[in-house]
């Protein structure tokens, strides 16, 4: 079913989906694998194994009850992978998750030159002092929400982003973080749409075709529960 909204400025379409937010289970795996892959931009993409292994490995693997699927008539068109604790989560990234997806790279035989110089390019911005991954202090949980291309626009996001937010409420988690790239000015609006205020901005490294180039990554952040 089609609704037509009136608004003072412009009139478009909404579709009422009826979207069912619900817990993940495995057999949505592969799934939110291949969204992953068909969503993300930044990365290189000659290994799609690679890029699910980092993006999605530790949310199916460490984290799984808190991952969200969005589902319409029968299909899942989108997900929230969400963190708790983020200190926890980069650590298990950077010990396991992140070094075992590279080793099965390697050994598939896939991982190309412009892995090798992504990997050798985040090193160097990482070691002169970029792409901060330490949560701001007193916002511990995080979370990404990816939703397929047909199916934007309709308030999934706002759907999965809400569930997350009362999960968070109910585990008494003090607050939460999101990362935005500088220039998404919908996903920035998206998140001041939910409460979040700016934070600050940090480096971050991105693919572009054949080449790599720094950019920036805007920090928001929301007070969950004030007396914890």
């Amino acid at each position: 079913m089609i609704k037509l909204t009136i608004t003072s400025k412009t009139t478009r379409l909404v579709y009422d989906v009826n979207p069912e937010i619900r817990k993940f289970k495995e057999t949505d795996r592969d799934k939110v694998r291949k969204i992953a892959t068909s969503t993300v931009t930044g990365y290189p993409r000659s290994d799609l194994k690679l890029v699910a292994d980092l993006l999605t490995n530790y949310y199916l693997n460490y984290e799984p009850e808190h991952l969200l699927i969005a589902e319409v008539e029968g299909q899942v068109v989108g997900y929230l992978s969400g963190c708790f604790n983020g200190s926890r989560c980069r650590w298990i990234k950077s010990t396991r998750v992140i070094p075992k997806a590279i080793v099965k790279a390697l050994f598939r035989r896939e991982i190309g030159w412009k892995e090798v110089r992504y990997l050798g390019s985040f090193i160097y911005v990482t070691t002169h002092g970029g792409l901060r991954n330490a949560p701001p202090s007193g916002y511990p949980a995080h979370f990404h929400i990816n939703i397929s291309e047909g199916s934007r626009g309709k308030g999934l996001g706002t759907e999965l982003a809400n569930e997350f937010i009362s999960m968070l409420r109910e585990a008494e988690v003090r607050g939460v973080h999101v990362r935005v790239r500088q220039n998404d000015r919908r996903a920035s609006r998206f998140f001041r749409s939910l409460g979040f205020t700016r934070e600050t901005g940090y480096p971050i490294l991105v693919a572009e075709g054949n080449e790599f180039r720094t950019s920036r990554s805007i920090i928001y952040k929301k007070r969950i529960n004030d007396s914890t």
